[in-house]
């Protein structure tokens, strides 16, 4: 039983995880290169 609950309970992570990732490449992809040049540059500049 407990290795059961601790399998669901990293299954669970695992997968809030890969959503996030998801989640903010695809709204890295839709905002495009209007947010993220501006960025990438300032962190070119202080690099």
């Amino acid at each position: 039983m407990k290795h059961n609950k601790r399998f669901k309970r990293d299954f669970q992570r695992a997968a809030f995880l890969l959503c996030v990732g998801f989640c903010g490449y695809g709204v890295m992809r839709k905002l495009g290169s209007s947010v993220v040049s501006p960025l990438s540059g300032r962190y070119v500049l202080q690099g």
